[in-house]
Formats: structure tokens, sequence, C-alpha cells
């Protein structure tokens, strides 16, 4: 009786810890994207998809999904792109768990599958935000804009979505070594 007692509190500490470290990642998602900002033409340009990329390394492919999602959307909402909130908490909770899958297929986890899985979920991000503008252009802020000219808007971001992914690369994978390392987490 007791051992099970014992087995249910352990359950429940495990999940109010990956609560709070879901909590925390969303905060420091927040925090890291509102850190730098470049305007860009239809949004910004941030250094948050490198925390991000570091969440699915900490918190693995569904609580780093949930917590980067979390952490993207409130920035949008906080700096004025309410348009783009729904759209963000879905592309990038789906580039946490793109990239998780990535890196979770096999043994190896080197920085190699970690650069290769950041890299294809980036390329996702950037597919999905180039169609998200144009039906943002199109639906909401468009009057009367065809989705061809939507299309276009939309493409003047993919130069600086390209920047983002490449600079969160580059900044995740050596934090991630010293993540490793020193077992944070």
């Amino acid at each position: 009786m007791e051992k099970k007692r014992d087995n249910k509190i352990a359950k429940t500490q495990s999940k109010i810890r990956d609560l709070i470290y879901m909590a925390l990642m969303s905060s420091i998602v927040l925090l890291g994207t509102s850190l730098i900002t470049i305007p860009s033409y239809n949004g910004v340009i941030h250094i948050g998809d490198s925390i991000i990329f570091i969440s699915v390394i900490l918190l693995g492919k569904k609580k780093g999904a949930v917590s980067s999602a979390l952490g993207m959307f409130l920035f949008d909402i906080l700096h004025g792109y309410t348009y783009w909130a729904p759209f963000t908490f879905i592309i990038k909770g789906s580039m946490v768990l793109i990239a998780g899958w990535i890196i979770e297929r096999g043994e190896n986890k080197s920085t190699l599958k970690y650069a290769f899985a950041f890299l294809v979920s980036g390329i996702f991000m950037i597919g999905a935000y180039f169609i998200s503008g144009a039906l943002i252009k199109m639906l909401f802020l468009g009057e009367g804009i065809t989705f061809m000219k939507a299309l276009i808007v939309s493409s003047y971001d993919i130069p600086g979505n390209i920047l983002q992914v490449f600079v969160g690369i580059i900044i995740a994978l050596p934090l991630i070594k010293v993540v490793e390392t020193h077992r944070i987490v």
C-alpha cells in the first residue's frame, strides 16, 4: 500500500518538475526572442529560434514543442503581432517536433545530426511562414488582395527567415555542447 502511495507521489513530483521546466523554458524563449529583434518587412528577425532548438535537447520533442510554441505565441501577443500568434504557435511547436523526431531516430546524437534536424525544421518554418504570411495578408490585412499578390508580399520575409534559422543554429550548437558536457537539467 505504501509503495503505491510512494509511486503516486513520485509521479506527481515528476509532473510538477516537468511543468516547472516547461514554464521556465517558455519564459526563456519569450525573453530570448524579445532580447534582440530586427524589424523585417512583415515582422521581426530574432534569436529565439536558437532557444527553441535548445529546448528540444533539454526537454524532448513534446515538452519542448509546447514550451517553445507558448513562448513564441506570447512574444507575438505582447509585441503587437496578434495576427501571427496562432500561426506562430503551430509553426514553432511543429519545428521542435520535427527536429525532435529527426534527433530521436537512431542512436547517434551528434552535432551534425542536430544541425541537420534544426536545418530541416528551419526549412519547414520558412515555408510555413511564407504561406501563413500570404494568408494573413489576404484574409486580414489586404482589401481584395489576391493570393498571388499576397504570396509576393510574403516572400519579402524569406531572406530574413533564412538568416534567422542559420543564426539560430550557429548560436544553439555550441550552447547545446555546453549543456550536454555539464549535464544541465
